[in-house]
């Protein structure tokens, strides 16, 4: 056996393997377009996860080419991969739940695969061109979300003055039901936003059951803006079975709700598929720009712009979606008000009314080829595997919620105690405090009791001895005024005796001129007493 020639055959045959292996799904169809500037909500993973992919992938490929005895194989190998991974930052991704993946690299636009121009008259795009991300302005007057925010603290949310409403996620396709729609539909409103719910519209399942799946889940008494229809996919059908099939859709939303849905999609697609054909519907344009370059839609009247896949707001982890209103528009215009004139209709009769006509082909009726089918499921898969991923990434932050929210408990509990602790001390302490004041002035007033009782016993004593003293001294006063006149008068008789007895001894002129030198002594006495006086 010739190996030489068995390697080299081996070689191209590796190689040619690899080539069809790498090559894009649709590498045989039409040119694609592509325009950076182009907002959707069908996003491929961040350029993050993409440099890392296609980083493990080189990694792997270099590995496993290593062990073979053709270097040359490994380099062309590596040099394919290498391509590839330079070819996924401009091709499409995948229809499903598009608006919510979040990734940097808006989708790629397909050509009408069957042709119709007509239907089309769109001119043809440029090739895509790398630009930075956006830069974010301030400038907003509303958000959208999805469960790809997680979980949102709507009161933190709240505090922000410029955002005057939330669009919901509610569904998507004819049977997927966003998981927290009912949980932000429920806290936004009770934060006080006014809310409204929308669609995102697949060529995967007809109109009529991805209306029946809209209408039950977005209860029309929970609706304070108009309902929306967010369409981004054509795929390979052309532009007037597309504009059926929401024609379809928009009729059944309207007699179900009572007005007119708004129309979500993004610029480029609405000029190419859509047109004045839906001039009379609310328009909601996505267009992301780095300067104030407005939508331009073919002269058709917007009333929202969708400027920025790349907002932050405070109590919304990660980037969130920010809008803003038209000039001469304003929350009024986008509040819900159903038709007093025209009866709002139940799900079975909007559905009857507006039912497809047999012989009209429309876009979510037509049949899924082999590829699209394997894409469906491959896409089905991954978006599965998302979601696991996604609601472990939930309960590992609701566990870890759970035990910050415990241990915050406990801390409150401690810092209770402590506080009850420090309370009581202080109780302790100013009781003691009181109590030590209360017994202080008790003793005061006991002793100033006591002094005052003293100098009262003492004033008593010191008069009742002055009273004594005055007696005393008035008793010998009175005992020496008694003595005094009884001498006196002891005296006086003792004179008077001597007087008599003198006089019984004197003649009678002596007698007589005693009595007149008496009288004379008493005149000068009495005299001298006057004059005293």
């Amino acid at each position: 056996m010739n190996f030489k020639i068995l390697r080299k055959t081996a070689f191209f045959s590796l190689l040619i393997t690899l080539l069809f292996t790498l090559m894009p799904v649709d590498g045989f169809a039409m040119p694609q377009q592509s325009d950076i500037t182009k907002p959707t909500r069908e996003r491929v993973k961040n350029n993050t996860d993409k440099k890392k992919q296609s980083t493990d992938k080189n990694k792997s490929d270099n590995k496993t080419e290593a062990g073979k005895k053709d270097d040359k194989s490994a380099a062309a190998a590596a040099a394919v991969a290498k391509k590839d991974n330079k070819q996924q930052t401009t091709t499409a991704p995948k229809s499903g739940d598009t608006k919510d993946n979040k990734a940097a690299v808006p989708a790629v636009k397909q050509d009408d695969k069957q042709g119709n121009k007509q239907d089309d008259k769109a001119a043809p795009e440029q090739p895509a061109k790398i630009q930075a991300p956006p830069v974010v302005d301030k400038n907003y007057n509303g958000i959208d979300v999805s469960k790809h925010q997680g979980v949102i603290n709507w009161d933190v949310v709240k505090k922000d003055p410029k955002i005057q409403y939330v669009y919901i996620k509610a569904t998507e396709g004819s049977d997927l039901v966003d998981e927290r729609y009912k949980q932000n539909l429920h806290n936004a409103r009770k934060a006080g936003f006014k809310v409204g719910s929308y669609h995102y519209l697949t060529n995967k399942s007809s109109v009529v059951n991805q209306f029946k799946n809209f209408a039950s889940t977005a209860i029309r008494e929970e609706q304070d803006l108009l309902p929306v229809i967010d369409v981004e996919v054509r795929k390979q059908w052309t532009a007037q079975q597309l504009r059926d099939s929401l024609k379809v859709f928009a009729k059944m939303v309207e007699d179900y709700y009572g007005c007119k849905p708004i129309i979500y999609t993004y610029e480029s697609f609405f000029r190419n598929n859509l047109g004045k054909a839906f001039a009379d519907y609310p328009i909601f344009i996505a267009k992301y720009s780095r300067t104030e370059d407005k939508p331009n839609i073919n002269g058709v009247k917007w009333i929202l712009w969708q400027y920025s896949e790349s907002g932050r707001v405070n109590g919304i982890t990660g980037r969130v979606d920010l809008s803003r209103f038209n000039k001469g528009h304003s929350l009024n215009d986008i509040l819900y008000r159903p038709s007093k004139s025209k009866p709002k209709l139940s799900v079975k009769d909007a559905v009857d009314r507006n039912k497809p006509k047999p012989t009209t082909a429309t876009l979510m009726e037509q049949p899924m080829t082999k590829e699209e089918k394997a894409k469906a499921e491959k896409q089905k898969e991954e978006d599965a595997k998302k979601a696991a991923k996604q609601k472990k990434v939930e309960e590992r932050q609701k566990k870890l919620a759970e035990e910050e929210a415990k241990a915050k408990e406990e801390k409150a509990k401690a810092d209770k105690e402590k506080s009850d602790r420090a309370k009581a001390a202080k109780a302790r302490a100013e009781k003691e405090k009181a109590d030590k004041a209360k017994a202080e002035k008790e003793k005061a007033e006991r002793a100033e009791k006591a002094r005052a009782e003293r100098l009262k016993a003492e004033k008593a004593k010191a008069e009742k001895e002055k009273a004594a003293a005055e007696a005393k001294a008035k008793r010998k006063a009175e005992a020496q005024k008694a003595r005094q006149e009884a001498a006196n008068k002891s005296k006086k008789t003792n004179k008077s005796n001597k007087a008599a007895s003198m006089t019984s001894k004197m003649t009678q002129s002596q007698r007589n001129d005693s009595i007149r030198a008496a009288q004379q002594r008493g005149r000068k006495i009495n005299k001298s007493s006057a004059d005293n006086d």
